[in-house]
């Protein structure tokens, strides 16, 4: 018994011990984070930025997404998504976001996005399927419906605001305070893929109920890309005693690379588009938010993107003469932050 009771207090004196240690790692690593975090802020004006006493940021919201694409030549399409409804969840730590959302009761109608913004820099990833893709074709040779698509997009965008007092993440994420209205010049490079796949043409797969993983789609019927810069204007205006913000913006683009890439037959086929097209693409934001207190806030933001291609030889004989996207996305949101610093 009291070889027992000998080894029972030293095995509690070592996971005490052990906890000691990891309690300090944990507190260290949280004093270190901190530091970095007061140097930053440190070096911002706090009469227009302001942070929050508590860094974690968890949100719930609802969205609603849209897509249409419309090519015009020889071969036509026209295809459209409509509205798509979806709920979900966002957490971020520390300016570092992540959000999840979902159609209820549909498998492949998903949403994930990750974001970080910074004093100047920030960036925003987004990965979206949809099932609710449809529309018509119509070739020299034949007219028909399209049904039963997915549509698989992947959306990259980089930003630089030139004015440290200008406050993307109050705005669109509500992480931050912007305490006076201002204005800041921005910069952006934005990549952009979709992925339009026919379920018919993969044997037993005919529905989209019947697809179990994004890896059934990877045999893709047609995969574009495009990769942008450009530069515009954003705008936040704070009033209502810094409890309301408004946000507005818009970036102009350029395209300086675009091409598609097919598989016929088992073939793959890529047409890169040449020298003749002009193409171009804009991003507008629009965010309004309350905040009450230092826990809470409410916020209601749109993103549209409108992109354009068009061949200015004006080659009537030519398969694409003009091609044209926009896609949307409105996104209503209940932000709590919680987690002392």
């Amino acid at each position: 018994m009291r070889r027992f009771l000998l080894l029972f207090s030293i095995f509690l004196s070592l996971a005490a011990s052990a906890q000691e240690k990891k309690d300090s790692f944990w507190r260290d690593l949280n004093d270190f984070l901190n530091m970095r975090e007061n140097k930053k802020y440190a070096k911002l004006d706090s009469n227009y930025i302001g942070r929050y006493p508590y860094h974690w940021n968890a949100r719930l919201f609802y969205n609603s997404t849209g897509l249409r694409i419309k090519v015009d030549g020889a071969n036509e399409v026209d295809l459209a998504t409509g509205m798509n409804h979806r709920v979900g969840v966002g957490l971020s730590y520390r300016g570092l976001g992540l959000s999840y959302s979902r159609a209820l009761g549909q498998k492949l109608n998903f949403n994930f996005a990750i974001d970080s913004y910074g004093k100047h820099f920030g960036f925003e990833y987004a990965l979206r399927f949809t099932t609710a893709l449809k529309g018509t074709a119509h070739t020299p040779t034949s007219d028909g419906p399209l049904e039963t698509l997915v549509l698989g997009e992947s959306r990259l965008n980089l930003f630089y605001s030139f004015n440290p007092r200008f406050s993307y993440a109050a705005a669109m994420k509500q992480s931050q305070i912007q305490r006076r209205s201002v204005g800041s010049f921005i910069a952006s490079v934005s990549w952009s893929v979709w992925d339009v796949v026919s379920l018919d043409g993969f044997g037993t797969v005919k529905d989209p109920e019947d697809v179990t993983s994004v890896f059934d789609l990877l045999k893709s019927n047609l995969l574009y890309n495009r990769v942008s810069i450009g530069a515009g204007y954003g705008y936040n205006w704070v009033f209502g005693n810094q409890h309301w913000l408004m946000h507005g913006s818009l970036v102009p683009m350029w395209t300086v690379y675009e091409a598609t890439t097919d598989w016929e037959k088992g073939k793959r086929s890529h047409h890169p588009y040449p020298y003749g097209w002009v193409t171009f693409c804009a991003t507008a934001r629009a965010a309004i938010t309350y905040r009450w207190g230092e826990r809470w806030s409410l916020g209601l933001n749109g993103v549209i993107n409108q992109m354009v291609s068009r061949n200015h030889l004006n080659d009537k004989t030519a398969d694409f003469r003009r091609f044209g996207a926009q896609d949307w996305q409105f996104s209503l949101s209940l932000a709590f932050r919680f987690g002392s610093r």
